[in-house]
């Protein structure tokens, strides 16, 4: 039988931030030497994604609180 994994990174911005610098986990956990990745969110957006440069993916989530 398979067994699937679902590994996911989330970032949350707040409700008015569209450009953000976060820590990629998956490559500070691997050793890698500042493991940041840069992304952006539309205003008008809730959600999306960004990979970081070693194909890690990150979940962004706008915090609507």
């Amino acid at each position: 039988m398979a067994a699937w994994v679902l590994d996911e990174q989330r970032v949350w911005i707040t409700p008015r931030t569209t450009a953000f610098k976060v820590v990629c986990e998956a490559c500070a956990e691997q050793g890698v030497p500042f493991p940041s990745v840069e992304g952006s969110l539309a205003i008008d957006a809730v959600r999306g994604t960004v990979e970081c440069p070693r194909g890690h993916r990150l979940r962004v989530e706008r915090d609507g609180r």
